[in-house]
This record gives C-alpha cells, sequence and structure tokens, in this order.
C-alpha cells in the first residue's frame, strides 16, 4: 500500500519560514550501472583497484574517496582514494566523520584531550602519509560545545546548557576559526538531538520540540541558505525513529499506536508542505533508513553478534537492502544485505554490502535526473566472495554405544575461515537439543579455508550436566556458516546419523543405562532415576530424577519385567488391590517412559510375591514366576504380544512360603538362561541358577544379613563390566556388582545414593 495524503493535525497550520534549497545531481566521476542486477558491466568482487579493508564499516565519503572504520574496540579509521587506491590511517582518533565532501573530521576521546580537540583533514588529494591537519579547540569556541557530525564543511556540534536541555549549533570550516550558530533556536523550535541525516550540501535533520506545545517534530536545516528551516510534524500518538535526508525528500521510520498498531516509513516531499506519503514496511522498527533522492533504501544491517546465536539463540533472517520509489511504491533489491551505509557526494549513497554475484565491498548508489530507479555500482572490493560453501566433511551414519561412549568427532572443511559458524544437534525423538558455535578469527587472510571440528562427549542432550549417556534413536546436525561481514548468504549443511545399543535391561530411556523407579511413600508419585557408573565397572551414581506421574499408589505389587511386549525397551507390571493386574509398556522416552495402562489378567489377588525379568525358558523372552499364599511357585512364560504378553501358568515349584522377597536377576553366572534370588525370613540369600526349561538347580547359599533391606531390585548390567547387578534398597541404597561367579554372584556392597534421599516404598 502506497498512500499520499495532507496531514489533517494541529501542528500543520504552522508556516513555513524559508523554502529549503534543494539539492542533488547526477555523479559524474564514475560510470554508473543499472540497479535491477547491478549489470554485468560491472567489476567482479576481487577485481576493482579500490580496496576496502576487511572487518571495516563505511562511516564517510567524498568525491575523492571513503573514510572506514574497523570494528573492535580499537577501531582503524582509514581514509582511501579512488583514483589510484591508496589509504592513510588517520592517527589518534577515536572518532570520525566525513560529510560529503573531502573533509574529514577526527576526535580523541582519550585522556588528557577526552575530546576537547577537533582534527580537520583535507583529502582531497592522494598522500602517501595523512597531511598535516587543521586543529580546533572546542573550548576557545566557548564553554560546554562537543563533536556531533559533519554535513558537507558545517560542523555539528552541541553544547550543554547549565539547567536545561542540549542546544545544537553549526559552523562552517573554511579554514579559519569557525564560529558556532544556535540551529533552529528563533523559528519556535527547541533541537535537543543531534543530527539524523545530512546532505553534503549542508542540509540536516533534527529532533526538535516546538515550544508552545513540546511536541515533537523533525527539523530541517539548510546551513547554506541562512540556516533556514522546514519542519515535519510528528503526531503524540506515534513513535519515530532516526530520519534521513536527500536534495528533495525527507523520511523516517514510525510506528502508530493508536488504533491497530502499524509501522512504516513516512516520507515528505521538500516544497510540498503538509503532504506526506505512508510507505507500509515490515522492517524492525530499529531498522535505519535511507534516502537517495526520491528513493527510500532501507534494510537489516547483517553484522550481528555472534552471542545471537553461539549460545543456542535463534539467527534472524536478513533482510536485504532494498530501494523503493516514494513516489510510484516501485521496490528493488539491489543488495543481497549490508552492514552500513551513509550519505555521499551529490545525493549519493554509500553502502557496505555484497551480493553473490559480485562479492563484498562499497557500493555506490546514485540518484538519476529523471528520479527513475538509481544506479548501482562497485566501486571498492573486500576481495572476498559473499558465498562460504563446504569443501569438505567427516560425520557418522551410524553409531555403537562403545562409540559414542568414547565420544566422536565431527569435521566441516569451509571455503571461508573468517565465518561464524554453529551446529546444532538434536535428537529427533525427544527434540532434545545441543548448540556448539565458533567464533570468527581475529586475523585471517582473505580466502582462507578453515576446519571446524567439534568432539561430541556422547552425554545426553537434555541431563548433560548429570553426565547420562546419549539416547540411542536417530539425531540430526545442522551446520549454519555465515561470512564475518554478514554479506552473503548462510550456508546451511545438514545430516543424520543413528546410536544403537543392544536392549539393556531396566533401561527405561533409551540410553543403555540402567533407570530405578520408585514410588513416593506419601502421594503415590512415580519418579524415575537414573543411572551411570562412576568409572567403567565401578559404583553407580544417579543422573536426576524425572517425574513419571501419578496414582501409582493404588497398586500393592510393582515390577520390572524387561521386554514381554515385543517393543525394545523395558516394560513393567503392576497389581492393584482388587487382583487386576496391568502392563505399563516401554516407550524409552526419558520423560514419559511408559506408556497408558493395558488390562493383562484379573485373579492375581492369590500371588503374594510376583518377579520378572529373565529368561528362564532359552526363548529369548523375560518370563515371570509368581507364588501363592500356598508357596506354590508359577512360571508364566513371556509371549512378545502386547495385549496377552504371557503364557497359562505353569507350576514349577513347591516350599517357596518359606521367602519374603524373590528377584529375578537375570543371567548371574554365565548359564543357559536367566536366574532368581530369594531371601528367607532369617535373612539368608539363596541363589537359583536356571537351567533354561524354566526350571531351577538346586538353590545354593550365597550371603546372610539381607534382612535389613525393604527390596530387592535386578537392575541388570548398571556399571557396564559385562555382569548383571543388583541394588538393595531400605530408603538408602546399596549397590551389589555381579562377579559372573555363581558360587559368589556379588561383590561386596558399596553404599550408593541413586534416588537423592527420597522417601519411597516401593522400587523396581
Amino acid at each position: 500500500m502506497h498512500v499520499m495524503r495532507t496531514r489533517g493535525r494541529r501542528f500543520a497550520a504552522v508556516a513555513v519560514t524559508v523554502t529549503l534549497a534543494a539539492t542533488g545531481g547526477m555523479l559524474t566521476a564514475f560510470p554508473a550501472t543499472a540497479a535491477a542486477a547491478v549489470s554485468g558491466a560491472m567489476q567482479e568482487a576481487g577485481s576493482t583497484t579500490v580496496p576496502f579493508p576487511r572487518g571495516a564499516d563505511i562511516i564517510g565519503a567524498g568525491p575523492s574517496g571513503f573514510l572506514s572504520q574497523t570494528r573492535g574496540a580499537t577501531p582503524e579509521f582509514r581514509w582511501t582514494w579512488y583514483a589510484d587506491g591508496s589509504s592513510v590511517v588517520l592517527p589518534g582518533a577515536t572518532t570520525a566523520a566525513a560529510g560529503g565532501k573531502d573533509l574529514v573530521v577526527t576526535v580523541d576521546r582519550s585522556a588528557p584531550v577526552a575530546g576537547r580537540v577537533l582534527k580537520v583533514y583535507d583529502l582531497s588529494k592522494p598522500a602517501a602519509v595523512a597531511p598535516a591537519p587543521q586543529e580546533v579547540e572546542l573550548d576557545a569556541l566557548g564553554d560546554g560545545y562537543f563533536f556531533e557530525g559533519l554535513a558537507g564543511n558545517t560542523l555539528l556540534l552541541g553544547q550543554y546548557q547549565e539547567g536545561g536541555p542540549i542546544k545544537q549549533y553549526a559552523a562552517t570550516l573554511d579554514g579559519g576559526t569557525p564560529k558556532p550558530r544556535w540551529v533552529a533556536g528563533s523559528p519556535g523550535f527547541d533541537c535537543h538531538a543531534g543530527r539524523e541525516g545530512w546532505t553534503d550540501t549542508g542540509s540536516a535533520l533534527y529532533e526538535c520540540h516546538l515550544k508552545d506545545t513540546g511536541s515533537d517534530v523533525k527539523v530541517l536545516v539548510d546551513f547554506a541558505a541562512s540556516d533556514s528551516t522546514r519542519w515535519y510534524a510528528q503526531g503524540w500518538d506515534e513513535s519515530a525513529r532516526e530520519g534521513a535526508v536527500s536534495g528533495t525528500h525527507v523520511a523516517w521510520r514510525e510506528a502508530r499506536i493508536s488504533g491497530s498498531s502499524t509501522t512504516g516509513i513516512v516520507a515528505h516531499k521538500i516544497g510540498a508542505p503538509g503532504e506526506e506519503v505512508w510507505l507500509p514496511s515490515d522492517d524492525d522498527m530499529n531498522d535505519p533508513v535511507y534516502l537517495v533522492g526520491g528513493w527510500v533504501a532501507s534494510g537489516q544491517k547483517a553484522h550481528i553478534d555472534a552471542s545471537t546465536y553461539l549460545d543456542g539463540g535463534t539467527n534472524p533472517t536478513k533482510r536485504p537492502f532494498t530501494l523503493q520509489s516514494i513516489a510510484t511504491g516501485e521496490k528493488s533489491v539491489v543488495l543481497t544485505a549490508f552492514s552500513s551505509a551513509v550519505a555521499g557526494p551529490a545525493g549519493t549513497l554509500l553502502v557496505r554490502g555484497g551480493t553473490p554475484e559480485h562479492g563484498e565491498g562499497l557500493y555506490r548508489i546514485s540518484p538519476r535526473a529523471d528520479g527513475g530507479r538509481p544506479d548501482v555500482e562497485l566501486v571498492a572490493s573486500t576481495g572476498q566472495s559473499t558465498v562460504v560453501t563446504l569443501t569438505g566433511s567427516s560425520t557418522p551414519t551410524t553409531l555403537t554405544g562403545e562409540q559414542v561412549a568414547r565420544g566422536v568427532d565431527f569435521t566441516w572443511d569451509l571455503s571461508r575461515a573468517d565465518s561464524r559458524v554453529w551446529l546444532t544437534l538434536t535428537h529427533v525423538r525427544s527434540r532434545q537439543t545441543v548448540y556448539q558455535g565458533w567464533p570468527v578469527p581475529e586475523v585471517v587472510a582473505a580466502g582462507t579455508p578453515r576446519r571446524f571440528t567439534w568432539h561430541w562427549d556422547g552425554k545426553d542432550l537434555e541431563g548433560r550436566d548429570w553426565g547420562s549417556p546419549a539416547a540411542n534413536g536417530a539425531y540430526e546436525w545442522k551446520l549454519t556458516a555465515r561470512p564475518d561481514e554478514g554479506i552473503g548468504p548462510e550456508l546451511v549443511s545438514t545430516g543424520r546419523f543413528t546410536v544403537t545399543r543392544p536392549t539393556a535391561a531396566h533401561d527405561y530411556n533409551d540410553d543403555g543405562t540402567a533407570d530405578l523407579l520408585v514410588r513416593d511413600a506419601a502421594d503415590g508419585v512415580l519418579w524415575r532415576f537414573g543411572t551411570r557408573p562412576t568409572a567403567p565397572g565401578g559404583s553407580l551414581t544417579d543422573t536426576g530424577a524425572t517425574r513419571v506421574g501419578s496414582g501409582w499408589g493404588s497398586y500393592d505389587q510393582l515390577v520390572s519385567v524387561g521386554n514381554v511386549a515385543g517393543g525394545s525397551e523395558s516394560d513393567s507390571v503392576a497389581r492393584d488391590r482388587s487382583g487386576a493386574l496391568w502392563l505399563y509398556r516401554g516407550t524409552g522416552d526419558r520423560n514419559a517412559p511408559l506408556a497408558a495402562r493395558t488390562l493383562i489378567g484379573r485373579g492375581w489377588q492369590v500371588y503374594d510375591r510376583i518377579t520378572g525379568g529373565s529368561d528362564l525358558t532359552g526363548d529369548g523372552r523375560a518370563d515371570l514366576v509368581a507364588t501363592d499364599r500356598a508357596g506354590d511357585l508359577y512360571l508364566y512364560k513371556g509371549t512378545g504380544s502386547a495385549t496377552a504378553p504371557f503364557a497359562t501358568r505353569k507350576k514349577i515349584g513347591v516350599g517357596w512360603g518359606i521367602y519374603n522377597q524373590l528377584t529375578a536377576t537375570g543371567n548371574l553366572a554365565g548359564g543357559p538362561a536367566g536366574d532368581l534370588v530369594a531371601r528367607d525370613k532369617a535373612g539368608v540369600l539363596w541363589l537359583y541358577l536356571g537351567k533354561g526349561d524354566g526350571t531351577f538347580a538346586a538353590r545354593s547359599r550365597i550371603g546372610t544379613g539381607w534382612g535389613t533391606f525393604t527390596g530387592l531390585t535386578a537392575v541388570g548390567d548398571a556399571n557396564g563390566d559385562g555382569r548383571a547387578d543388583l541394588v538393595a534398597w531400605n530408603g538408602d541404597e546399596t549397590f551389589y556388582a555381579g562377579t559372573g561367579d555363581w558360587k559368589a554372584p556379588f561383590k561386596p556392597g558399596a553404599r550408593v545414593s541413586l534416588t537423592q534421599d527420597s522417601f519411597y516404598n516401593a522400587a523396581f
């Protein structure tokens, strides 16, 4: 939408004092090229004889050359001449400005001068060293003056007023002592903010108040016409940003907050009082606005601090540098992106930017006499392509658990070392993500390639602080690279790999390590506690707690039964007080490791002990055993079916009523099948070795004093030494590492803290 209208506000009635002198004209010192595609006759990046410093922005220009400033804490200010590409560094400067002519003002704000002395350089002719400058002592001009900018040969100054606002002054640089004159004070304006935009002929735009109302207005001052002024209203319901001025127009970005909030660009033609053009815009309010004759130029600055993405934040999409006609609304994208821009001589705009076709450098945008689309040309080059490419990489496609445990190296080779690079690694199922970023080297030659290496430690992407191993499943990586200058398209390279491990006993979050499920004694909430070895084959520590669900207080038996439903994760069964048996299938999701329950049987109240998890029949499936109150032992063979996971029961023993604890341990001693441990009422622990046919060998005594524990939970190979282990609990936990010897299947117990001192009444 492109709207021209006359403001119907109370400010429009104020008279204009003096008509502003227009500036303009075509730039004739250099040939112009078409803006639409920046003509193929333009010099390619790197072929121009005029260099533009790497890591620098454009801050000023004149007919003979341009002024650049490097980024960083101690910037370098350099003037480069178009004639031969030679340049000089302006010494001792902390601030510098050029205003469209070949004059440059530098300021040293460090002690002892602290910004009180200006140095004015005439850089119209190439020289091996900077010519001797004219020095201007601000204190000699009066009290409170400070430097704000340069418009042509007009020095823009502010002055602190005791007990009042800052006032704006201007002084002509003509070789003599500058004589400050008050800007826009007498016609009813109080200009408090320094220049916003300027022309090389000495016009500047200010932020001011109307003295009679205190309302904000934009004031255009023409220093070449005896400081005549023209002002443009900002309403009380609007928020305006810094503006720009050309020989024919003024413009600024504005947000209108009355009614429905809208943002756009306001433009006024000089000499047409009261009329404005509203150009709707989706740009950010803080994006700068420039003018080239009757065309608005705008875009999003591409140079973005690395912190916006090195810590995992998002990096915003760059908006290209675009021209839009104030008269017709026609738009034209002229540069892929830009990092800085400044008004130049004869109404031109100098832009530090680039395109994939022509590379990075300084582009000049020049107005046309007929008001048509401005011309664009590359006038200085960094010698760099805007494009960063991937020249090689080494990334995995499949990783075993052992490989992940050792850590994995990823490498990518890029064509440009001076690139900001960041990586995201995402676990597809959980969508958990980690980030890695690389800053740009402070010193690097243009065109130098670079290898980026990342060592993944194989830790879980969510619980990294706890040291949990990475979960099984598919992972996606995404490498994004942006040229340091931000001028050019981002390189995005992606890939996938899969982490695969054999199914681990008691693993509920699919990371290859044992988990412990515990029920809070007070409220029936179920928690999952992850574990990991403190050292290979050593003791255990916890890797954090995850709330699994509530309402588990309704059950009187909770058992981890291994994989009985045909999936790849451990399953659990729970018996309620009515005798109904429920199956909870494992999901492998760390935050929701158990699926919704399924009823798989009734009448289970006849049993006083239930345990599962060992393959007792040698068919590769976990089975379940239970003892009734008569002391008979029954086998429920696993089927692998989610709806009927156990076959009809089979009686396999009698006399088991002497035990108050049964625990299926898996294969403790390397026999043909899973095993069982049983504790009698005297606290003696007995081992029953499975024979692989659903029966057991004669029991063997393996320990005493086990009556102090509330329960025994088999956790599979928890410490990674290939042997089944056991956790005994009674409010605290004791870890018994397996030995593989049936005569003494457990090492001495080691006190561990796996549940963070939780108060629980069931652990499985």
